[in-house]
């Protein structure tokens, strides 16, 4: 059996229909679910799904802050469900607007309470939104995501405005799961300290990184190298 991969949509979103096409592509079973019409309404369970999604876009509008309201329905609105995801242990990756979603559910770093967030994906010490392909270096954790990848590089896309992660001094480096090759820019187009692109929980199970794996699935579009990561999680939840 194919795993089941739910990608939560909000308005403003606009990269569900390609991560979608990326999980099948990769052996998966996705299927699009909308925040508002399916889980607030309560016509779907969030947690009857192998893997859970949060693509890029730009949610809400990213009023308030990215992600930010996503972020709050999630943890007052669906907190129920959001335990529920928690407690079967399913398997998440936030992408971009969906890093910033988890970071402000307080999902990502993972090591306090839900709905009190400990980080923040800040403006791109650039000033500016920044598009453009990057190079990331994967480090060695316990992410199920990158099984057996550390040491290795690939090349993704980025696009965004705020990405630039800042974590609290407690944060275990050995929750980072990529950097960017390099710390000038724009190798490192955000600015983030110590070139962090991506972090896991302490668990491994829950991923969020600012590139776009979608984006580079197709060896005719420069790389592949995205379908790797997500090849990885459902490897982890087939196995």
């Amino acid at each position: 059996m194919k795993p089941i991969v739910y990608i939560l949509y909000a308005p403003g979103n606009n990269c569900h229909h390609e991560t979608a096409k990326a999980f099948e592509m990769a052996g998966a079973r996705p299927e699009i679910v909308h925040l508002t019409d399916d889980l607030i309404g309560r016509k779907k369970s969030m947690s009857d799904c192998d893997i859970l999604v949060i693509p890029g876009g730009f949610a809400f509008g990213d009023h308030l802050s990215a992600g930010r309201i996503f972020a709050l329905d999630l943890v007052f609105r669906l907190k129920d469900e959001l335990m529920k995801v928690h407690e079967k242990q399913i398997p998440m990756i936030g992408i971009c607007n969906g890093f910033q979603v988890l970071v402000n559910t307080g999902l990502l770093p993972g090591t306090g309470e839900i709905g009190q967030p400990t980080a923040i994906l800040d403006r791109n010490a650039s000033a500016v939104f920044e598009s453009r392909w990057v190079t990331l270096v994967i480090e060695k954790s316990s992410c199920i995501w990158t099984r057996g990848m550390a040491g290795k590089t690939i090349r993704i896309p980025v696009a965004h405005g705020e990405g630039r992660l800042r974590l609290p001094p407690e944060f275990s480096d050995s929750q980072t799961v990529f950097r960017y090759n390099q710390s000038e820019y724009p190798q490192n187009p955000n600015g983030s300290p110590d070139n962090r692109a991506g972090i896991c929980d302490p668990s491994g199970r829950i991923l969020g990184l600012m590139p776009h794996p979608e984006r580079a699935i197709y060896t005719w579009n420069c790389t592949s190298d995205g379908l790797k990561i997500i090849k990885q999680g459902i490897d982890a939840v087939s196995g």
